[in-house]
C-alpha cells in the first residue's frame, strides 16, 4: 500500500472510531436532554397530529411545508416544522470509506425518540443542521415545546416504518423532472457564487440525470409514494396548499372526536 492510500486508510479509521464514540453518547445525550427539557417545559394534554411531506429533491417541501405552516397558524393553529436533515450525520470521508445508501445517512433512532416525545406532549432541544466537513449531530439551546400540528418534511420522511405508524397524514410532492432541475439548478447556481462549489453548472445537470440524484429518486424516494394519503401536483403550489390544511382540520376533528369519546367511556 502506497502512502497516500495508506494515509487515507487510517483517515477512514479515525472517521469510523468518531462515529463509533458518537453513537455511543448519542442516547445517553438524548436522555439527558430529554429531562432537561421535561423539567423547563409543562406537557401538552392534546394529543398532537403529525403531517409528513416528501418528495424528490428540490420538489418544495420546505417552502410548502411553511406555507400550510403560515395558513393554519393564521387561524391560531400552532406548527411545529422538523426537517429531517437535521438528522442527517455523515461526512464526507465516510461517504468514501462507507458508501452508504441514502436511507443510512439519517438517524432514525433519535428522529422516532423526538417524535414520540413531542406526540406525547413534551418539549425537545432541537437539532442542529451541520452542513461542515465533519457534519455531527448536534442539538441546539433552543428548546421548543409541542404543537397541536408536527409537520416532519424531508426527502425520505415516508421511508422508516416507524415514522409513519406515528403519522396521521402523508403527503407526496409530485414534480415534473424538469421543474425540479430548474429549482436545483438555481440552488447551485447560488451555491458557486458564495464559494460553496466548485464545479460548472453542466457537471450538476449530468449529476442530476444520470448520477446519486437520479438513482435516489428512483430506488429510494419514488417508492415511498406508496404510503401516501395524499399526492400533491406541486409544479406550481397555488391551490394545493388550502386543499392540505383542509385534510390536516379534518384529521384534527377526527382526533379530537376520539379524546372526546374516551372521555365519556372513562365518566361512564
Amino acid at each position: 500500500m502506497d502512502k497516500k492510500n495508506l494515509t487515507e486508510e487510517i483517515s477512514y479509521l479515525v472517521e469510523e472510531k468518531k462515529l463509533a464514540q458518537v453513537e455511543q453518547t448519542t442516547e445517553q445525550t438524548f436522555l439527558s436532554e430529554s429531562a432537561k427539557a421535561a423539567e423547563k417545559c409543562p406537557i401538552r394534554s392534546e394529543k398532537s397530529l403529525l403531517t409528513l411531506i416528501t418528495g424528490g429533491a428540490a420538489a418544495g417541501k420546505t417552502t410548502f411545508a411553511k406555507k400550510v405552516k403560515e395558513h393554519l397558524e393564521q387561524v391560531q393553529k400552532k406548527v411545529l416544522i422538523l426537517s429531517l436533515d437535521w438528522y442527517y450525520s455523515y461526512s464526507p470521508l465516510l461517504f468514501q470509506s462507507r458508501n452508504p445508501v441514502l436511507h443510512q445517512i439519517f438517524l432514525w433512532k433519535e428522529l422516532n425518540q423526538d417524535l414520540e416525545t413531542l406526540l406525547s406532549g413534551g418539549s425537545i432541544y432541537l437539532p442542529i443542521y451541520d452542513d461542515s466537513e465533519e457534519r455531527r449531530f448536534t442539538r441546539s439551546t433552543i428548546l421548543v415545546e409541542s404543537t397541536p400540528v408536527i409537520i416532519l418534511e424531508g426527502v425520505l420522511a415516508l421511508f422508516d416504518e416507524e415514522v409513519r405508524k406515528k403519522s396521521d397524514l402523508k403527503i407526496y410532492l409530485e414534480v415534473k423532472e424538469e421543474v425540479r432541475l430548474e429549482r436545483r439548478l438555481e440552488r447551485y447556481k447560488k451555491g458557486l457564487a458564495e464559494g460553496k462549489f466548485q464545479k460548472p453548472i453542466e457537471y450538476e445537470i449530468d449529476r442530476f440525470y444520470k448520477g446519486v440524484p437520479k438513482k435516489n429518486q428512483e430506488t429510494y424516494v419514488e417508492p415511498t409514494k406508496q404510503y401516501s394519503d395524499l399526492i400533491i401536483d406541486n409544479d406550481n403550489c397555488e391551490g394545493n396548499i388550502e386543499k392540505v390544511v383542509e385534510a390536516i382540520n379534518h384529521q384534527i376533528e377526527k382526533i379530537n372526536e376520539r379524546a372526546k369519546q374516551k372521555l365519556v367511556r372513562k365518566t361512564k
